[in-house]
């Protein structure tokens, strides 16, 4: 049976404490201990209420700790489990990034092959293109050497001399010409220069002419343009600068 004391002890201390206490208590009191002696008990008593309230603030606040150390831990453990999901998915899209470069690359060889095809199939039509400006341009020139000569004749009442391509001297060099007339209109001496052309456009009409002013020569000289078309500014600035042209779509000689 626990006594008085050992009950009050035991609101402070644990069982096995409170019990112990109030042996020592007991034994105290039965060796009649003096009344200093049983204040200093008292007051160890105290001492020893007082440390044990503290160790278990103490306790209280390691237990407060360890439980927001858990929650630390498991906001980490949540955090890590973030990061390797998001590595996961930049693994995965790293993965897919990969396969386009790989896709992109078959991509640029099939294109590359399809560039040198294409590049092989031009220089084969440019070889052919420029064969055809060459028969074209020959067959042209001859033409023009048939033609021309029977439409100045007409138009001019030309007594022809000469025709034929010809190299003539210029101020700082020479240039051969497609097509050159020489003969008499009205007992003066004409000297007609030809620019023989598919298609003429108005830059060429002027390149001819500045060519002709530079021709060193003692008879008349009258520029003529013959193609088989016009641009309308070559026409407009073959007018303008007094020259004759003979094309599919007509005739022009100035007055």
């Amino acid at each position: 049976m626990t006594s008085a004391l050992e009950e009050k002890l035991r609101t402070v201390f644990s069982p096995e404490q409170a019990h112990l206490l109030a042996e020592v208590i007991r034994e105290a009191y039965d060796e009649v201990v003096k009344a200093k002696d049983f204040n200093e008990l008292k007051s160890i008593v105290a001492d020893l209420a007082q440390a044990q309230k503290r160790t278990e603030e103490r306790v209280e606040e390691l237990a407060q700790a360890q439980k927001r150390t858990e929650e630390r831990v498991e906001e980490l453990a949540q955090a890590q489990k973030r990061t390797e999901e998001r590595v996961e998915e930049l693994a995965q899209a790293q993965k897919r990034t990969e396969e386009q470069v790989v896709q992109l690359a078959a991509a640029v060889d099939r294109l590359s092959a399809a560039q040198e095809r294409t590049e092989r199939a031009v220089r084969q039509l440019a070889r052919q293109v420029g064969g055809l400006s060459e028969a074209l341009g020959g067959s042209l020139e001859d033409l023009a050497l048939e033609v021309v000569p029977e439409i100045l004749e007409y138009r001019w009442g030309m007594e022809i001399e000469f025709c034929n391509r010809d190299t003539l001297p210029l101020g700082n060099g020479e240039y051969e010409f497609d097509l050159v007339i020489r003969g008499q209109v009205e007992g003066r001496p004409v000297l007609v220069l030809g620019e023989v052309k598919s298609n003429i456009t108005a830059s060429e009409v002027e390149r001819f002419l500045n060519l002709v002013t530079q021709v060193e020569a003692s008879e008349e000289i009258r520029p003529l343009f013959f193609g088989y078309r016009l641009e309308r500014a070559a026409k407009d600035l073959i007018r303008e600068r007094g020259a004759a042209m003979v094309s599919t779509r007509g005739k022009y000689f100035p007055e």
